[in-house]
Formats: C-alpha cells, sequence, structure tokens
C-alpha cells in the first residue's frame, strides 16, 4: 500500500441560521445545499469503530478564490491538539492525509482549509471511500470513521454551478481558464443560534465564520518554513526554474508521467521545476505530486544533444528495510557542486520527526550510494535540523 501523506493546519467554525437558496439535494451518499448568500455545503454521514455517528464536510463561500473546507464533526469531544489523519482509498493505491487541531468551535468541528485544487480534495473527490482517524488523546483513545465517498464529484459540481464558477481557475470540479469573479454576494451574517442535531440548515461552519478566519490569517506573520538538510558547502549555485510543463524536456516529462504516474499538470504551476546546467548536461529535479510537508521529486540527468541517453536517477534503501531503489525522494535537496542529493519525509505536521537519508554521487558512472540514513520516531514537539536526528543506518557498517 502506497501512502502520500501531507500535513494541513485543521481550525473549526461557527454556526448562523438562514433560508436556504439550494434545498438539501441528494447524490449518491452525499447532498448538498446552499443558504442565502451562497454559502455551500455537500456532506455525508458515516459510523465509528464504536458506532458513533459522524459527518463529513465539504464547504465553501461564495467569494472568488475562497477556501474549500474539509471538516469533520464526530460526537466525541475534540481538544486543541488532537491529531487527525484522512485515508482515501483510491483504487490500488491510499492516499493519508493528517494534521492537528488548533482551534475547537461550536459544534465539535474541525477542518482541513486550504485552496479548491489541493490534493486532499481532488483525492476526496476521485475516491471510493474515506477512513478518518482521530486519535483522543493517545493512539490508544483513536476513533475510526467510516464514509462513502459515492457522489460527492457530482455534489461538488453542483457546488461549483451554484456558485457560477464553471470554467473559472477557482472552481472545485469544473476548473478553467476563466479568472475567478472578483464579486461577492456574501454579506454579513446575523449572530449564531445554538447548533441542533436535527436542523441541519443551521450548520456550525457559517461563512462569516470562515471569512473571519481567512481575514486573520491575512494579517498574520506567515509560518517559519518547514526544516529542511543543511545544504553541502559550495552549494549555493542559483538554478533555473520552470513553471510550465512545456518548458521541461520531453524525455525529462515522460519519466514523469509513464514510469512514475505523477501528476505534472496539477504539482508544476505551485511548486516549479528546477535544472541545473553544466557544459553539454542538464540536471532536472521535478515535483511528482503535491503534499504539504512531503512532496515527492525525481531526478533526471538530461542530455541535450543526445535524449537518448537521459537516466531517471534512482537512490538506494538501508539494507534491512529489504526493499528496492527509489526513483522519488521527499524533500529532495541536489547539491550541483558535489552532485550529492539528500531527502527528509517527515512523520508529523510539527517537522519534529522523519527520516532523512544522504546520498553520494559515484564519479565513475553518476548513480548514488546511500551513506547515512537517520530516524526520529519520537515526535516530541522539538523540531530541528533533520541531519541531527538519531543515526539509523551508515554505509561504514557495512565496511564500504
Amino acid at each position: 500500500m502506497t501512502r502520500l501523506t501531507g500535513f494541513l493546519s485543521i481550525s473549526l467554525g461557527l454556526t448562523f441560521g438562514a433560508a436556504a437558496e439550494l434545498a438539501e439535494t441528494d447524490y449518491g451518499d452525499w447532498s448538498v445545499r446552499c443558504d442565502d448568500k451562497n454559502y455551500c455545503i455537500a456532506d455525508t454521514q458515516g459510523t465509528g469503530s464504536n458506532d458513533e455517528a459522524f459527518r463529513l464536510k465539504v464547504e465553501r463561500g461564495a467569494k472568488a478564490d475562497s477556501a474549500v473546507y474539509v471538516t469533520l464533526r464526530p460526537k466525541t469531544p475534540l481538544e486543541v491538539g488532537m491529531l487527525a489523519r484522512i485515508e482515501i482509498e483510491s483504487g490500488p493505491q491510499n492516499y493519508g492525509f493528517f494534521g492537528k487541531a488548533d482551534k475547537i468551535y461550536t459544534g465539535n468541528e474541525m477542518t482541513f482549509g486550504g485552496p479548491a485544487d489541493r490534493e486532499l480534495v481532488e483525492r476526496l473527490r476521485l475516491g471510493k471511500n474515506a477512513r478518518i482517524q482521530i486519535e483522543y488523546g493517545t493512539p490508544s483513545r483513536t476513533i475510526t470513521y467510516r464514509v462513502s465517498l459515492t457522489g460527492i464529484s457530482h455534489a461538488l459540481l453542483r457546488m461549483d454551478r451554484e456558485q457560477d464558477r464553471i470554467g473559472k481557475t477557482d472552481a472545485i470540479v469544473a476548473r478553467g481558464g476563466l479568472p475567478a469573479n472578483e464579486d461577492t454576494r456574501i454579506t454579513a451574517k446575523a449572530p449564531p443560534p445554538p447548533p441542533t442535531e436535527t436542523n441541519k440548515g443551521n450548520d456550525t461552519t457559517a461563512a462569516a465564520a470562515r471569512e473571519e478566519e481567512a481575514a486573520d490569517a491575512a494579517n498574520a506573520s506567515p509560518p517559519p518554513p518547514p526544516a529542511t538538510a543543511s545544504r553541502d558547502s559550495g552549494s549555493d549555485d542559483i538554478p533555473g526554474q520552470v513553471f510550465d510543463t512545456s518548458k521541461i524536456p520531453d524525455t525529462v516529462l515522460m519519466q514523469g508521467y509513464r514510469v512514475l504516474d505523477c501528476q505534472l499538470d496539477e504539482v508544476m504551476p505551485a511548486m516549479g521545476a528546477f535544472y541545473y546546467a553544466a557544459g553539454d548536461v542538464e540536471v532536472w529535479v521535478v515535483p511528482c505530486q503535491m503534499a504539504d510537508a512531503n512532496i515527492p521529486y525525481f531526478m533526471v540527468t538530461h542530455i541535450p544533444f543526445n535524449p537518448s541517453l537521459d537516466e531517471l536517477a534512482e537512490f538506494e534503501t538501508p539494507p534491512d528495510h529489504n526493499q528496492s531503489n527509489h526513483a522519488l525522494v521527499n524533500n529532495l535537496h541536489y547539491d550541483p557542486v558535489s552532485g550529492n542529493v539528500t531527502g527528509t519525509t517527515y512523520f508529523s505536521p510539527n517537522y519534529d520527526c522523519g527520516t532523512f537519508e544522504k546520498h553520494e554521487q559515484n564519479g565513475e558512472d553518476g548513480s548514488y550510494t546511500l551513506m547515512e540514513y537517520y530516524e526520529k520516531s519520537d515526535c516530541d514537539g522539538i523540531p530541528g535540523p533533520p541531519e541531527g536526528w538519531p543515526l539509523s543506518w551508515t554505509i561504514d557498517e557495512m565496511g564500504g
């Protein structure tokens, strides 16, 4: 089972009452409704491993480029700091996303918020089923909730239509090239009434609360970047960077599309690819898929005058892992002076634990040898440079 793990910060919303503009409409196991200000909510019911009721919602205000919120609403009381994980079944693969609740609002909800085209929303839309795990204090108190994703894509498409986003850049499903409409029909909300279990219109996730949260985020200082591996000395060369797949050599693109099944059309506009030119050789470092913490990259040595010689780099895992070489490296960093590669995989949204791998390029054939492998399994809330994590394996153990 392959998992792509990213992290999203979690927050929550409040309640408001309003007459419905779109009455509740069913699509498979999902339904969608919108209020008179065109704040729309698609949701489905689920059941926990303790047999309690559960709701999974996708909601959004009508403003152009407004955030899309994936909201979890269990019965068991939530607390700030609790960890939640959404695992999505999608064909032969499962995809996992995790986050930590930094706010708890009326209604006992936590929300994964972000742009419409991020991978969490895409995976939900294309998935079959979802399993949500919430850790209530300790791992032993984790409750698992299961929901069906049948009908979610149709519900979200209806949401796009109701909010006049069909063919626009900020649509969830029906994205196109038209600019997002900057006009809005959202106005101030009345004070929220107490939530009830029977009145789904009095939902605990109001547009007013979301707008206030977005305003706070806009005025706040940007969060610090994730901890990353230190660069090798002499690696201050500035590479070229492109954000359009048409700028990447065809032979490099084919490695991503055909060999690694990458989602380049999604990830390239956000992350971009790097290339390092030295004489008649180019080294391309290309993101493969979107994620918030662990973005996988692949690396190709490109020969412009003879692309048939292009080579996809492969990297070793520690022998005791009993795994074959891998072409994708999370948060890959390439040093153009030494040719060496490092990669970091985070186990937590706090960037305080994970693995760190160091690969050295062989001068004769350009292949890579794993030199050191670090692992910190204790997610203790203390971030730091990954090369300071405990050394788990070194090539010296093999007598190299």
